[in-house]
């Protein structure tokens, strides 16, 4: 049986802005954790990939121009293929929804 896991613990341990740690796998994605501080690089997925913001606001910028505003309990689904990156000024944290195998380097 598997045990419950604590958000705030895990985010405790979460060593910097942009790194992950996986909070747990359904089949072929991952719910992971991650904190949010400045600018991402621009990058695209194979798959969609979701952001959860629990903590903060973080904005979510397309390369069209384009941007999405998220608060706590706001969440937006980015689809395959699209060009993004993701920023926050004060810092955000935020649950991700991806396929195991598309984390961006």
């Amino acid at each position: 049986m598997e045990q419950k896991q604590s958000i705030a613990d895990i985010a405790g341990r979460l060593e910097g802005p942009f790194k992950h740690l996986v909070l747990g796998q359904v089949d072929e994605y991952c719910a992971y954790l991650v904190r949010i501080e400045g600018n991402y690089l621009f990058h695209r997925h194979e798959k969609d990939e979701m952001y959860l913001v629990l903590e903060g606001e973080m904005d979510v910028e397309y390369a069209d121009g384009t941007s999405v505003t998220l608060g706590p309990q706001e969440a937006v689904t980015v689809q395959a293929g699209v060009k993004h990156r993701s920023r926050s000024a004060e810092g955000a944290l935020v649950l991700m929804f991806k396929a195991r195998d598309l984390f961006a380097e």
